[in-house]
């Protein structure tokens, strides 16, 4: 009887260590959202031949009123010259230049919606 109470109370501290985790998880999974990327494919490329520039999407509330979202694109450009870039929502037209300083990052909002959390863009860069 004694090894299975210290078994199920491993289990229960097993399971407690796995409660702030899951708690974790759920408010950046509903804090940032679902984005997705579509690079074209042009890309600068660095020495070794990977793509200079990386790209994330994100849903920020807005302070005054949490169920309007911005839409944001980040990009880290990891390489020396600065690249110019058309970020666009997925298959629109609805685009904006940015320019990504060298070796800088650059967080670009593309648009403002209500309780819209996902959103899907595409990066184009320009040569």
């Amino acid at each position: 009887m004694t090894a299975k109470s210290e078994g199920t109370a491993g289990d229960a501290l097993f399971h407690r260590a796995w409660i702030p985790l899951a708690a974790l998880c759920a408010s950046a999974a509903h804090a940032q959202g679902i984005a997705q990327n579509n690079l074209a494919s042009r890309q600068h490329l660095d020495y070794v031949g990977k793509p200079c520039l990386a790209s994330t999407g994100v849903s920020h509330p807005l302070a005054s009123n949490p169920r309007i979202l911005n839409h944001a694109v980040s990009l880290d450009n990891h390489c020396f010259e600065p690249i110019k870039v058309k970020v666009c929502y997925y298959k629109t037209d609805e685009c904006t230049d940015v320019q990504v300083p060298p070796r800088g990052r650059k967080e670009q909002i593309i648009g403002v919606f209500p309780a819209m959390q996902e959103f899907r863009y595409e990066v184009k860069e320009q040569f």
